[in-house]
């Protein structure tokens, strides 16, 4: 009883310690989730390697080779994961570790942990460690191998648990050994579990932070458009990419990336969207009335929850016509994931957009499981080459020839190509001479704030 207490005491004062310092550290969403897992990570993988240094020396007393030349093994493998994860290879350590956690387990229990009246098999109390820091890490990087790993741990403890099959070569401990060890093992299976839990716990926390502050963002008008030049192949301005910026008030700008994914879990994007598609259309308004902005168009992104809402097309025809928007001047970016649905409602919508002059261009185009069909069924005016392909097309003939093609592709269809990522005058000339027509990249100006966009106009050739 005193050993489970004096475990308990332990385990607590340890995740106190982890969750102080995770306080103090706190910076942004991402770098506080990948800390939490690399911080759980290192713990657990320092505890494996603390029980396999104790036992390696504890048999070497007793004279019980293979199981030292076993420990020393996975202590290698278990530094090495430690390794991996302190040069921030986080995903490759975990797998690591978690596949140590896997096999040192099943072998023991084949081999040596043999169950008796007396003592209950324990090393297999450390497979659910293994799979609930798996599980962790596959929802920070998601793999096949991941699933595997986990699924192994699960249905190996499962067996382990409701039978006594052990090798017929096997050599049992000593009841001895098994009488402290069983305990040592179960308490150090226990505190690595609690460590993974625990960590999971943080997570959940952290994602029912950011749903409160995306929706408090909404409220308090905390998110902001920034705009990026697109020009021509004469280098004349003809609009801008307005790309979302969430200004939080104590972690400053947060790229669209770091807070779409949980806007998107949590089906907000439908109103983000929404407010996004208002401030485009107040933006052309402006723009209408002065003599500079008038011609430029304006290109906004669009999730897919939000394009396969019911009325989105009525939405945004009516927007348009109440502000007064000259269709033709907004341009709705869409997804390959949006098109590759190749649905009849969708395809209606596409239509009932166009017909109203709303211009709809492909974005991120030959990232995904591209297809002709939808360019000949669809509506779409434009497609837009990914910064992917940019360095690619210039240090490979393949991709040279690939970036190539589908310029070609889009010309032949009357459709407008842009890539985008040019940062260089080598790659515009390299684009330009295959036949692109617009470009956007760092070359002529980064995403900025409306006022900085408006001020560098006369900078570019009218």
């Amino acid at each position: 009883m005193a050993k489970v207490v004096l475990c308990y005491i332990f385990t607590v004062d340890l995740l106190m310690i982890a969750s102080s310092y995770l306080k103090k550290q706190k910076k942004n969403y991402h770098a506080v989730k990948d800390q939490q897992l690399t911080i759980a990570a290192k713990a657990n993988v320092i505890i494996c390697l603390m029980f396999c240094l104790f036992w390696t020396i504890y048999f070497a007393f007793a004279q019980m080779w293979t199981i030292v030349y076993m420990d020393i093994f996975f202590t290698f493998i278990s530094l090495f994961s430690l390794f991996l994860i302190c040069i921030r290879r986080i995903s490759a350590g975990i797998l690591l570790s978690q596949a140590v956690l896997l096999v040192f387990p099943v072998i023991f229990c084949l081999l040596f942990d043999v169950a008796t009246p007396d003592r209950p098999r324990v090393a297999h109390l450390f497979l659910p460690a293994g799979a609930i820091l798996g599980y962790l890490n596959y929802r920070r990087d998601p793999s096949f191998l991941q699933i595997v790993l986990i699924v192994l741990s699960i249905v190996c403890f499962i067996f382990f648990s409701g039978s006594s099959f052990t090798l017929e070569n096997a050599i049992p401990l000593s009841e001895n050994i098994r009488s402290h060890g069983g305990w040592i093992s179960t308490c150090v299976a226990t505190l690595m579990i609690c460590i993974s839990i625990y960590t999971m716990q943080l997570e959940i926390q952290i994602e029912n932070t950011m749903a409160q502050d995306l929706r408090l963002a909404l409220t308090k008008e905390q998110f902001e458009l920034f705009y990026q030049p697109q020009i021509n192949s004469s280098e004349t301005l003809i609009g801008a990419e307005a790309l979302l910026r969430w200004r939080h008030p104590v972690l400053g700008y947060i790229p669209a990336k770091d807070f779409i994914p949980a806007a998107e879990t949590l089906g907000l994007m439908p109103e983000i969207g929404e407010w996004v598609l208002v401030q485009a259309c107040k933006v052309l308004q402006a723009w209408s009335k002065n003599e500079e902005t008038k011609d430029l168009t304006l290109s906004i992104n669009i999730s897919a929850d939000h394009f396969m809402q019911p009325n989105f097309e009525q939405t945004v025809i009516a927007m348009v016509q109440k502000y007064g928007v000259n269709p033709a001047r907004l341009i709705l970016e869409i997804t390959e994931s949006i098109a590759l649905n190749n649905s009849d409602s969708l395809i209606e919508k596409m239509h009932c957009l166009s017909k109203n002059g709303i211009r709809i261009s492909l974005d991120d185009f030959g990232t995904g499981y591209s297809s002709l069909s939808y360019l000949q069924k669809m509506p779409i005016k434009q497609i837009k080459i990914d910064r992917s392909f940019v360095q690619a097309a210039l240090d490979d003939k393949r991709g040279n020839k690939l970036v190539t093609g589908i310029i070609k592709i889009g010309l032949d269809l009357n459709l407008e190509v842009l890539v985008e990522g040019i940062e260089t005058e080598e790659q515009f000339n390299a684009f330009k001479n295959n036949g692109c027509t617009e470009f956007q990249g760092y070359l002529w100006g980064c995403p900025m704030p409306l006022n900085d966009f408006l001020k560098q106009l006369p900078h570019f050739k009218p």
